[in-house]
């Protein structure tokens, strides 16, 4: 585990950018915020676009700001590298210089299930939680989560994608689609919708296609979705996944497929992250990202234990995380795709172009919680029986 140890005051905001926000309820944009997103290629339309919003989404109570100083660090959990970290923490510490924080990069039973456990028996180790949608029921059972749908930003994040009790919220949208060789797949080989994908005798069938077992970051969101739906998926759609595209079915993990995709193995890697693609597309490589409608899309969690010594400290930094700016922030720090109903546009996600515009099969809490057992019970056999490798 990597611990960041309160990088408040790190190199890359200026004295000045951090005394001008001192203590200031809401503002436009920071002049680090957007130094930052320039920098970071971010069309000026977007970042004026955010930066307007400011003045709504950052317009957070100033008694939460007096008391967040009289607060110590917030201590979370986080699966952001440090290098992540110590791209976004600055341009909030420019905005909100007497909240510090302590991330720890950890993985997802330190993240949830440990904090959870310690809250249960009376100890509170951490204050703020991301990613730990897989154990959100546990924190439901437990009553464990503080209502922050009195958030400023709280309005930004899509119905679909926030608690209606204002519990927990989206913080982040990751998009899976299809990677592919360019110099081994022409453009009309590309289908437009996973119907395509599997029709017999389809142009990316006999083994062109590496398939990682990961049903969750792809048929489930079919799965849930009214068009496909569990009685189509486990009698049509799957069937033919299996019998009529006879993909190569691989053990390896979403980064091993998608290199085995350029050494040659096969020519198309699914499922693909739109993030990590980008990032691979960005080393010159012959990548291309394809998205057959609907879109399978999925979000992380974020949220704050009850009872937190950080109370107002902890809204005001996940507010700043709801909020355009940070959203876009973390997307250049890191390619963390923006949650926010009005950054569902291109440039403002990694290869935002192939997705915007199009219909999302969106995985839900519900679809995790209830759908993704039945349809383990449909996908793991069919897996079995075509020659998939056991994890």
């Amino acid at each position: 585990m990597t611990l960041i140890q309160r990088m408040s005051k790190m190199a890359g905001c200026s004295t000045a950018a951090l005394m001008v926000f001192a203590g200031a309820a809401s503002a436009d944009m920071s002049d680090a915020a957007r130094e930052f997103l320039e920098d970071g290629g971010i069309s000026a339309a977007i970042i004026d676009q955010a930066s307007a919003a400011a003045t709504t989404d950052l317009d957070v109570p100033q008694e939460w700001i007096d008391k967040a100083a009289e607060e110590g660090a917030i201590d979370f959990s986080t699966n952001d590298t440090p290098e992540h970290v110590a791209a976004w923490l600055p341009i909030f510490q420019a905005r909100y210089p007497n909240i510090d924080i302590v991330a720890t990069e950890t993985s997802g039973a330190a993240r949830a299930v440990q904090p959870l456990l310690a809250y249960k028996s009376g100890s509170l180790v951490r204050h703020i939680l991301v990613s730990f949608e897989g154990s959100l029921p546990d924190f439901i059972e437990a009553d464990a989560l503080a209502e922050i749908d009195d958030l400023p930003a709280w309005d930004g994040v899509p119905e679909d994608r926030r608690a209606a009790n204002g519990t927990y919220a989206g913080m982040q949208n990751t998009t899976w689609c299809l990677a592919y060789n360019k110099d081994e797949v022409s453009q009309d080989e590309l289908p437009a919708t996973w119907w395509d994908f599997v029709a017999e005798d389809g142009p990316l069938s006999g083994g062109r296609v590496g398939a990682a077992n990961r049903a969750q970051l792809w048929t489930l969101n079919l799965w849930t979705h009214p068009d496909y739906g569990p009685e189509r998926m486990e009698n049509e759609l799957l069937p033919a996944f299996f019998n009529n595209l006879k993909p190569q079915l691989r053990k390896e993990g979403i980064s091993g497929i998608s290199n085995l995709m350029l050494v040659g193995e096969f020519d198309v890697a699914l499922p693909a992250p739109n993030d990590e693609t980008e990032e691979l597309m960005q080393t010159g490589a012959p990548v291309g990202w394809h998205c057959p409608e609907p879109v399978p899309q999925y979000f992380n969690l974020i949220g704050m234990f009850r009872d937190s010594p950080t109370h107002y400290s902890s809204k005001v930094f996940i507010n700043w995380i709801l909020s355009q700016e940070g959203q876009m922030v973390r997307y250049v720090a890191g390619g963390d795709g923006p949650v926010h109903k009005d950054l569902q546009i291109d440039g403002a996600a990694a290869l935002g172009a192939e997705f915007a515009g199009k219909d999302i099969a969106l995985r839900t809490i519900e679809g995790l919680t209830v759908g993704l057992p039945e349809l383990y019970k449909v996908w793991n056999p069919l897996w079995a029986n075509s020659g998939g490798p056991v994890k």
